[in-house]
């Protein structure tokens, strides 16, 4: 539901729970507001509700009401909204009757990057103190404010907030080391235990109040639709992963059929028989290896690295990553296997590397994996994560300076969660049904785009075959794997990353080939967007919505419509 009152715009989920791309005179100031429910695992189950509305000439009120079931716990909530021209209050009542455990419950607050990204701040405390500081510009490692009963800031554009909290002490953390683009106030600090359980009778109050203060001296204008572009840089190489586990029946034959880079193999020792299939998969990939080896105790990742150099004999070895590893275990594994490349990093998010202390800056190559639905999973929240690339990217290289990078795999769901309270919750997500969709290509090949660098080595994504494959369980070619074999043939070429000040979810990449050149772009938002293209006249080989569809030549400009990825040669 779109609601306008005044100067402020946004778009209610159908459940009442949350308002979404709230805008001040047109400037995006919240990605979201609204009220959640974070189950043990840190799950995020959908709260199914009646929604009422009273509309009035001057103030909106909406209304919502739940009840929410998991196992033997319940959770009854309701939310109410008062909206007029320069106010947005919500108030969040919850209880149980026979209790809830969660790891969080309440209301979060997603100020969008574009509006708040470096700007100053001043924080008010419980205790009515005051401390101005400023929203981070790299990626901030921890959270950057603590204590917070109110937040006034002035935005991007102009317009000066005030953000005010009740019913519980809130916190600020910078949620693009989850790649969300957004900084994200939340409630119950993180220093408390977790999961924790709401007693049955017990109640849950909170209220959220936004106020615009002012508006900007000048109305806010949309940036014109120009194109900048980017300098000359490598492609990476192009790779997919093996999860840990028994293959999927086709991934023996999958990898012939991509005609990837590489393929990394992943191995999970917390398993007993981690390395009973490892030669098969082995057998199964026709180019060049890397292994992944997930945090274990160091004398079992020693071990495991004797087994994998002796499987591979004279065979080339991509490098082996151990994921979570120090300097003294990246010394210890090159004693036994010298020549080899080894990496570290994180194998779940970029947070835990971004958090390392110190980095493990003796190793080769510094990895972390990466997936768009941490923290949401619709459409927009993973056309939404493209935006954080840039970011990511500007982080890590100003702390490790020269170090190659590999980025992935790239999985729409976790593929490993770490924080999960549960051996179950820590199995990472369940296949995703949008895997066969234009959605997964476009975000996909945004990501690597917004990543690039050079620095950048190697990008992984998705698994060779299966429901979360690049090949789906019939055999066809999903769009993702049609744009990443293409995309994999010019690993090494020379490349420009292209922007559209226009359209932050756009991403391009101009391409020299033999006599020509070409382009792909990515465009991963659920409207329409005006693109100028480079100079010169082009044809549209391919485009990518519903599937493939032939198209005439065009130049200037070009309608990217909704989720979609087009691939263009120069006439």
């Amino acid at each position: 539901m779109r609601i306008e009152r005044g100067a402020v715009t946004g778009i209610f989920d159908d459940n009442g729970a949350f308002l979404r791309e709230i805008c001040v005179d047109g400037e995006e100031v919240f990605r979201g507001v609204g009220f959640l429910a974070r189950d043990e695992n840190w799950g995020t189950p959908p709260l199914v509700a009646l929604r009422w509305v009273q509309d009035a000439d001057e103030t909106l009120c909406v209304n919502a009401s739940g009840e929410l079931q998991v196992g033997a716990a319940d959770l009854s909530w309701a939310v109410s909204w008062r909206i007029d021209g320069h106010v947005i209050e919500a108030r969040a009542e919850a209880g149980s009757r026979e209790g809830f455990m969660t790891n969080r419950t309440g209301f979060v607050v997603l100020h969008s990057l574009g509006a708040t990204r470096a700007r100053a701040v001043r924080v008010t405390h419980p205790d009515g103190s005051l401390e101005d500081t400023a929203f981070p510009a790299l990626v901030s490692p921890h959270q950057p404010f603590f204590e917070i009963a109110a937040l006034e800031y002035q935005t991007d554009a102009g317009h000066r907030l005030r953000v005010s909290f009740e019913g519980e002490i809130f916190e600020i953390e910078d949620q693009r080391n989850w790649t969300d683009a957004s900084y994200k106030t939340y409630c119950r600090p993180l220093r408390l235990p977790y999961p924790y359980r709401i007693r049955p009778g017990a109640a849950v109050k909170q209220t959220v109040r936004i106020e615009v203060l002012s508006r900007a001296a000048r109305p806010f204008v949309r940036p014109a639709s120009s194109l900048s572009i980017g300098v000359t840089q490598p492609l990476p190489l192009i790779g997919t992963s093996l999860p840990p586990g028994v293959m999927h029946p086709n991934a023996a034959t999958a990898p012939q059929r991509l005609r990837l880079g590489f393929t990394a193999i992943e191995i999970d020792l917390a398993d007993p028989r981690a390395l009973e299939g490892f030669s098969a998969k082995l057998a199964a990939c026709p180019s060049l290896v890397r292994v992944d080896i997930r945090p274990a105790p160091p004398e079992a990742g020693l071990e495991a690295v004797a087994a994998v150099v002796e499987q591979f004999g004279r065979r080339p070895l991509l490098g082996i990553t151990l994921w979570g590893a120090d300097d003294g275990q990246l010394a210890a594994a090159r004693a036994l296997a010298p020549g080899v490349a080894f990496g570290a990093g994180s194998p779940a998010f970029f947070t835990e590397l971004n958090r390392a202390e110190p980095l493990p800056l003796t190793a080769d190559y510094l990895s972390w994996p990466a997936s768009p639905t941490v923290h949401g999973v619709s459409d927009d929240t993973i056309g939404e994560t493209t935006e954080a690339s840039d970011d990511i990217r500007a982080t890590i290289t100003s702390k490790a300076p020269g170090k190659p990078l590999h980025l992935g795999p790239l999985t729409l769901g976790m593929r490993f969660n770490p924080v999960a309270s549960t051996l179950e919750g820590r199995r990472g997500a369940a296949a995703d049904p949008r895997q066969g969709e234009v959605i997964t290509a476009a975000w996909v090949i945004a990501t690597l785009i917004g990543h690039l660098h050079p620095q950048l080595a190697t990008v992984a994504a998705f698994e060779p075959s299966g429901p979360k494959g690049l090949i789906d369980e019939a055999g066809a070619m999903t769009p993702a794997g049609h744009a990443l074999r293409r995309l994999a043939r010019h690993s090494g070429r020379l490349a420009l990353a292209l922007r559209w000040a226009n359209a932050p979810r756009a991403r391009g990449l101009l391409i020299d080939v033999p006599g020509g050149a070409e382009l792909c772009i990515a465009y991963a938002r659920a409207d329409l967007a005006n693109l100028p293209l480079p100079d010169g006249a082009w044809r549209v080989e391919r485009l990518l919505k519903s599937g493939f569809v032939d198209a005439g030549s065009l130049s200037g400009s070009m309608t990217a419509d909704g989720f979609s990825l087009a691939w263009l040669t120069r006439l």
